[in-house]
């Protein structure tokens, strides 16, 4: 077994958040209809259950969120607070009130400088601009000044979702894969390369594309100019495990970074306490040559973010 286990990508919904966003509004995110329940003992319990040593909590995409400077602080206290009162169990994710990039630099420096926060979630878009774009270049330099660690998680297109599956099934990875390429394509992760960066969902669909982008960058103008080598920056890139526990997803990533840039995560409460099971027991016997599953585990993560 590793020494330590840490959940890189676990969410939390505490009641502040529900009361102020509307129950309703969050059913009807979910592609069954009804938003997942959580609570402070739930979340030890599946910790537990799965020899979770360390949470590190987020609250997750959803709808527009009401008076958001205002309520996401709040949703960082009470993150801080867990882990005051669980100091070995959680850590914590902060969420910015973006797109207002001067209220979103407010929380930067409080989230860092009195939570002591391990990083920060962004959504791979929003109002429709993805990370790469300009409007975002204030807040990634402080981030970038400070070294901060970004945990990018997917959330609804700009677009309208095709008839085929809910927005989570395709749209979602897609996402990822979106605002990674914008954010390689634009230079921004080759201009800010103290930021590191981690992505869901094993990148979405971005190991699979990764001969493909990289070919058309060298073929847009100016594209390499900004870039640099396009393999290296998809080498830099963090991926977590979350909802990709198969042998595919993991021989893709070995293929694309090193096995230090991937780190476990379960997606909890979004994923099911079974699903977390099934992709726990499916990571377990994996053999990927050259990735050491206990560094996953554990040992990557805890280089990262200091612990």
């Amino acid at each position: 077994m590793p020494q330590q286990k840490i959940d890189t990508h676990q969410h939390f919904l505490p009641k502040l958040y529900i009361d102020a966003v509307g129950l309703d509004i969050l059913n009807a995110a979910m592609p069954n209809g009804v938003a997942p329940t959580w609570s402070e003992e739930a979340a030890l319990a599946m910790m537990d259950e799965n020899g979770i040593d360390v949470g590190i909590l987020s609250i997750s995409s959803g709808p527009t969120i009401p008076e958001a400077a205002t309520l996401l602080r709040k949703c960082n206290d009470f993150a801080a607070d867990l882990r005051a009162k669980h100091p070995t169990r959680f850590g914590s994710f902060a969420s910015l009130p973006l797109p207002d990039i001067d209220a979103a630099l407010k929380e930067v420096s409080y989230s860092l400088d009195v939570l002591k926060v391990d990083g920060f979630i962004l959504f791979t878009n929003y109002d429709g601009m993805y990370l790469g774009d300009p409007h975002f270049t204030p807040l990634f330099e402080e981030l970038n000044r400070r070294g901060a660690v970004v945990f990018v998680h997917p959330n609804q297109p700009p677009h309208e979702i095709p008839r085929v599956a809910p927005a989570s099934v395709l749209e979602y990875p897609f996402e990822t894969t979106r605002t990674a390429t914008s954010l390689i394509i634009s230079g921004a992760l080759r201009k800010f390369s103290n930021v590191r960066f981690i992505l869901s969902h094993a990148g979405g669909t971005l190991p699979f594309l990764v001969p493909r982008i990289a070919l058309s960058i060298s073929m847009m103008p100016g594209a390499i100019e900004r870039v640099g080598d396009p393999l290296e920056a998809f080498k830099s890139l963090y991926y977590d495990t979350a909802l990709s526990g198969g042998k595919a997803p993991l021989s893709a990533l070995a293929q694309i970074t090193t096995p230090d840039h991937i780190l476990f995560g379960t997606d909890f409460p979004f994923a099911p306490t079974a699903a977390i099971r099934q992709f726990g027991t499916a990571l377990d016997h994996i053999e990927i040559p050259g990735v050491d599953m206990d560094k996953v585990y554990g040992e990557n993560a805890a280089r990262l973010l200091g612990r």
